[in-house]
């Protein structure tokens, strides 16, 4: 029969953390470069972690209780977890370690629920001494407008949002009109003079007044 490794909050797993006995077991394979992960955890990705659990034992050395997350901790989590459970009933190394539980809804959850986590390439990761102090580092980060950035328009939407969030004013960059395709004909000026002289000659007896004794001839 299967054993049964209990599961443990995100809430718990941080009351927890600080203790020098926890160890945290990452077994996300490449998403942990660039998610980032819980500071101070171990890295052993999922994929080779089976061969590679005589190095997670020594890398435990000193620690009595092993916490697994994936993502999200529903396949690779426990099944690593479970693993390293068999191994170590079979072999019957590593006597120190007593517990093996499993991260509740794993890095997701514990990045959802607002904890810190740590971007460092550092391996291991030195702990909670990679992270930030309180009002500085990556929040800082954020907070930076960046005036030289090629930010297309949903970007330039959310910018606006967050200057809008923190009272400051967001003014569109301003882009010149494109220049126009067609060049204009050029036009001859209007000389009054040449349309009058352009216009026909009457004759001169068009307008010539008519006398009475004119139609009348002998």
């Amino acid at each position: 029969m299967a054993r049964s490794i209990p599961y443990v909050t995100s809430s718990e797993l941080f009351s927890l953390k600080s203790r020098p006995n926890i160890a945290i077991v990452d077994v996300r394979d490449d998403e942990r470069n660039y998610d980032g992960h819980i500071a101070g955890s171990l890295h052993f990705a999922s994929h080779t972690f089976f061969d590679k659990i005589p190095t997670l034992i020594d890398a435990a050395k000193g620690k009595d209780t092993l916490v697994f997350h994936c993502a999200l901790s529903q396949v690779r989590g426990p099944k690593c977890a479970r693993w390293f459970a068999d191994y170590l009933a079979e072999t019957k190394e590593g006597a120190g370690i007593k517990n093996i539980m499993i991260l509740e809804h794993g890095y997701n959850g514990w990045e959802a629920s607002g904890r810190s986590v740590c971007h460092c390439t550092e391996v291991p990761c030195k702990g909670d001494s990679n992270l930030p102090k309180e009002g500085t580092g990556k929040f800082l980060e954020t907070t930076i407008p960046i005036w030289s950035c090629n930010l297309t328009m949903v970007t330039r939407q959310l910018q606006a949002k967050i200057y809008r969030l923190f009272g400051w004013e967001y003014r569109k960059p301003e882009r010149a009109p494109p220049a126009c395709p067609y060049k204009p004909s050029a036009t001859k000026p209007i000389n009054n003079n040449s349309v009058a002289e352009s216009d026909p000659v009457a004759p001169d007896n068009m307008h010539k007044p008519v006398l009475a004794n004119d139609s009348k001839k002998d």
